[in-house]
């Protein structure tokens, strides 16, 4: 059986140290070098041509994630993990943009470790588990946001949704909202007709099921 080939990128002495004794006894990796700066670790990439890089974000000189997107260009083969302690979502959605194929916190366990080198061997990608929620909240934001700009729904319109959805009268949301109860009928007619609906039950349901209100 073919050992994976392993570079592991991390400017701490102490966490290569570390990954060095957790993955000593696994008998399909093999640690072909290691690296204390992003300049170091595209040398030895080019040279050494791994199957995977353990890459952390902070680094000297060049950070990890512009590393990264020159991997995804110049050494394709390179499957490349990021490791780190960054768990904000900037970082997380950056990487996985620019090609990573996993994104994984460092206080994983050698068993997810070692799942995710395999799975990035194979050409899978792995995500720590107590990331999944920045994932979903990113990608929720963006398909609403995407939503909003395909039916052209304003700010304000859909504040007067969120206050419809409370089974609020035209009086209530014109005292709310400071519109006449004329602006509040047409402000409504004008919704119903970007979602393509009758009336304010059909408005409500639509604005909750697609996560708007």
């Amino acid at each position: 059986m073919s050992k994976i080939r392993l570079l592991i990128v991390d400017d701490h002495i102490v966490v290569r140290r570390g990954l060095r004794s957790m993955l000593a006894d696994a008998e399909d990796i093999e640690i072909v070098g290691e690296s204390s700066n992003a300049d170091q670790a595209l040398k030895q990439a080019t040279e050494l041509q791994p199957d995977v890089m353990l890459l952390d974000i902070r680094l000297p000189g060049m950070d990890g994630l512009r590393l990264l997107r020159i991997l995804t260009d110049k050494l394709p083969n390179v499957k490349v993990i990021i490791l780190t302690i960054y768990d904000e979502e900037q970082f997380l959605v950056e990487a996985f943009r620019s090609g990573a194929f996993g994104y994984l916190l460092k206080n994983i366990s050698r068993e997810t470790l070692l799942d995710a080198l395999r799975k990035a061997h194979s050409g899978k990608r792995m995500l720590s588990e107590e990331l999944l929620d920045n994932v979903l909240e990113h990608y929720s934001h963006f398909g609403k946001m995407q939503l909003l700009e395909h039916y052209n729904l304003t700010d304000s319109e859909i504040a007067l949704l969120r206050i419809v959805s409370e089974g609020a009268s035209n009086r209530e949301i014109a005292e709310k909202l400071y519109w006449s109860e004329t602006t509040v009928k047409r402000k409504l007619s004008e919704v119903f007709e970007k979602l393509n609906v009758n009336d304010r039950a059909q408005a409500v349901a639509f604005a909750m099921r697609h996560g708007l209100i």
